[in-house]
């Protein structure tokens, strides 16, 4: 198979009619910890809730993840909510994050995750960023078909899948070791034809 040719470097900072997905910078340490520090954020997650030290090594981590080369690279991208105010408008607080993923080599299959301080919830700023994300797969990245997979007990994020077009593919049967716990795995599917009615669109 011919190695495929990467993209350009995406578009960052995003914009929005709210936000603006900015890169991840070691400094947002104490907003992540913010959210992830909560029981009620990380309770379907891998680990957590974390403390100042795992903040600050995952800012780190997550900040150098600026584009999508070759299988396994991602894009990490922080949620800043724009207040309201004549431009040039004071940065906003963080209130969430988001990465997307390359699966593989042909860089045509791509992965998703976000997290989001639940003190930001019931306003759709979840769907705003998520949908920026996916017009940078599909869009920017050219991917014909975008995943997500979660922890089957997290009906929210299993909603905000549903409502951005996403199809229900599958349940995996305890795949999954979280915090001691073997749970079931919710797969999501979304193809590049069927994201805002297909390409160009």
């Amino acid at each position: 198979m011919t190695r495929p040719t990467p993209a350009p470097p995406p578009p960052v900072p995003l914009h929005t009619e709210r936000l603006v997905l900015r890169y991840v910078r070691e400094a947002d340490a104490p907003a992540l910890l913010r959210y992830y520090r909560r029981e009620d954020t990380t309770r379907y997650l891998l680990d957590g809730p974390w403390d100042g030290e795992k903040a600050h090594r995952e800012a780190s981590l997550r900040s150098g993840r600026l584009h999508i080369e070759a299988a396994g690279f991602a894009v990490c991208l922080v949620a800043e909510e724009v207040p309201p105010a004549v431009p040039p408008a004071p940065a906003g607080a963080v209130v969430g994050d988001l990465s997307l993923w390359a699966v593989d080599g042909t860089l045509s299959l791509g992965e998703v995750s976000w997290v989001f301080d639940p003190d930001a919830g019931g306003r759709g700023l979840a769907t705003e960023a998520a949908g920026a994300l996916l017009d940078l797969a599909f869009g920017h990245y050219g991917m014909h078909r975008v995943r997500a997979r979660m922890d089957a007990r997290n009906t929210a994020s299993a909603r905000l899948c549903e409502r951005l077009g996403f199809r229900r593919e599958g349940l995996l049967r305890q795949d999954w070791l979280i915090k001691g716990e073997w749970t079931d795995t919710l797969v999501y599917g979304l193809l590049a034809a069927e994201w805002r009615g297909g390409p160009g669109a």
